[in-house]
């Protein structure tokens, strides 16, 4: 999927780019981009520099990087597996990174993991064993017994706390904090709290237990004690009323039964929340004929491997022949999102007529989210109301200010990470400029993608945004 372009000096000269400025808005006029060990050290570099090898851009974009900021990296399509992994899954993990990597995305933010084994891949692409973008990690989602996500179980907490579970059970404001410190020790850049009471099934009758009020306030307190940000992951409006009385600082999807109220987004701004919407995969589920159509292509043979590619293929085929009690009796939710998708984007465009901070994520790793899809997520909060520019920022210096990482992300400038990319096109004028990403700077390496162009998961069918 990437191939290294051979260098044999530390100095790296980019000619011929275009620079896009992500703050201030602009695209330059031609120049020379100077890099060496790992930043960028001038952005209007001399031809003549010595003792550097040089990369042509060929008058193409040079800009940032771009971040995922909702990603799952530990078990491709954890949420369907129900416990069908296998040596197979770390294979499948190595193509998921170097797949993202491929298609101009540096760094994602993982949110449901197991932290010791984020800090174990963090080390192998760090020592350049695999290849990958940077990790921000949750390690384990904290919610109750039998809560949200219910498809994971773990023993009981100690071993969750212990051993770095991809979930942990908390009963009690002692253990939230405990839990919390434990994470921070091992490595957690953010805290992430499952917080839903909807079923699979999606049914109003049914509900799955969560937290206390008192845990969730413990969780925050604690968190913001250790400079750990909060996310929440949240599906339903009765949800959402009570998550918006903590003091959280992300929110993560949005709500699928009903279209958000003026009353929860005056309230979001008050509290400076931001926003990830994922309409990456708001979208794969109420359109998963299209993606199943990607699934039997040559393009998806190549990005994954033979289990859960089959697996992924039954998945989709189980729920659109639907006839009777479906797969883990999932289908209602997937029938509900598709009834409820047009909701999920007027909530989109309300948040971003009213100015709610937003950035960009595609719940990669989920069964309707692959590898490559954040072009496709830019693009559709363009279609929710962004402009092109504000798009690219919630994937690219938005997302680092959140991460807390602007000083190295997000933006080309001197001093900061040469996690750069070229792209084919301008995107301030063409967002599918971002599907073309010729060079990808990383961690002091370049490579060139092996394929022209990012994934076409919708094999000629073009996003929508329907009201």
């Amino acid at each position: 999927m990437l191939t290294k372009v051979a260098t044999s000096k530390e100095k790296i000269l980019v000619k011929n780019v275009r620079v896009l400025d992500v703050v201030g808005g602009s695209l330059s006029e031609p120049k020379n981009v100077l890099c060496g060990g790992g930043v960028i050290r001038d952005i209007n570099a001399d031809i003549n520099t010595p003792d550097c090898d040089m990369i042509d851009g060929e008058g193409r974009t040079l800009m940032p990087g771009l971040i995922d900021c909702h990603a799952h990296i530990l078990s491709p399509f954890l949420s369907e597996q129900k416990g069908f992994l296998g040596a197979w899954t770390f294979r499948q993990m190595k193509k998921n990174l170097e797949a993202t990597l491929a298609c101009g995305v540096v760094c994602v933010r993982d949110m449901l993991s197991t932290i010791r084994a984020m800090n174990s891949i963090r080390k192998k692409i760090a020592d350049g064993e695999w290849i990958g973008p940077t990790i921000f990690a949750s390690g384990a989602v904290l919610s109750c017994s039998d809560g949200y996500p219910e498809f994971i179980n773990p023993l009981y907490f100690p071993l969750s706390a212990a051993i770095g579970q991809p979930k942990v059970n908390i009963t009690t404001p002692k253990q939230a904090r405990a839990v919390v410190r434990r994470l921070k020790e091992l490595g957690a850049d953010h805290i992430k709290i499952g917080f839903t009471s909807y079923t699979r099934e999606f049914d109003a009758h049914k509900r799955m237990p969560t937290i206390t009020d008192f845990v969730f306030d413990s969780i925050c307190k604690t968190a913001h004690e250790h400079f750990l940000k909060v996310a929440v992951h949240h599906n339903w409006s009765e949800d959402l009323i009570r998550i918006l009385r903590h003091d959280i600082d992300t929110l993560e999807h949005l709500v699928y039964d009903r279209v958000i109220k003026d009353a929860e987004i005056e309230l979001i701004l008050k509290k400076g929340i931001t926003v990830v919407p994922t309409l990456t995969i708001s979208e794969g589920m109420a359109r998963f004929e299209e993606k199943l159509d990607f699934l039997k292509s040559e393009r998806a043979a190549e990005m994954f491997e033979e289990k859960p590619l089959k697996h992924l293929t039954w998945i989709a085929e189980t729920w659109l022949n639907f006839k009777g009690e479906s797969y883990d009796k999932a289908f209602g939710f997937w029938r509900a999102n598709r009834k409820n998708f047009a909701g999920v984007q007027e909530t989109a465009r309300k948040l971003v007529a009213a100015g709610v901070p937003i950035c960009a994520g595609t719940d990669l790793g989920a069964v309707c989210a692959f590898p490559g899809e954040l072009p496709d997520e830019i693009k559709r909060l363009h279609n929710a109301g962004m402009s092109k520019l504000d798009a690219i920022r919630a994937a690219t210096i938005n997302a680092a200010r959140m991460l807390r990482v602007e000083d190295r992300l997000g933006s080309v400038e001197p001093g900061r990470n040469s996690d750069i990319i070229i792209v084919d096109g301008n995107p301030l004028e063409d967002l599918n400029a971002l599907r073309r990403v010729r060079i990808v700077g990383k961690n002091g390496s370049w490579f060139k993608p092996d394929h022209p162009e990012a994934p076409d998961f919708w094999l000629g069918h073009e996003t929508v945004f329907n009201g």
